[in-house]
């Protein structure tokens, strides 16, 4: 899988949980083909819960083992504005990158 895909993964996640569009009790998507697996779970969000702490995106490629995981750890205060901000752990089970991703 190409970081154009993962990153259009990445992006449309993180529009469903800033757009509020996963409805009340949240939203479970899994979509599997051309050796790759795409779990998404976006937990409900309020008014007051515009980052759902523990939603997560897995992107995994079954063949080769190599995996993207981003999970949303809460929000974080930088000059003056609030963000939502999450963690995403990619690569192998050898060697593994990890990067801390922020939006508002």
């Amino acid at each position: 899988m190409s970081k154009k895909q993962i990153f259009l993964i990445l992006l449309i996640a993180s529009t469903l949980m800033a757009s509020g569009c996963t409805g009340e009790d949240g939203t479970k998507l899994s979509i599997s083909g051309n050796d790759t697996e795409i779990n998404i779970s976006l937990f409900d969000q309020t008014e007051d819960n515009w980052c759902p702490v523990g939603s997560q995106v897995q992107v995994k490629n079954p063949t080769t083992g190599r995996a993207l995981n981003m999970t949303v750890t809460g929000t974080k205060e930088f000059e003056n504005e609030t963000f939502c901000k999450a963690v995403i752990e990619t690569g192998s089970e050898e060697n593994t990158s990890k990067f801390e991703y922020m939006w508002s």
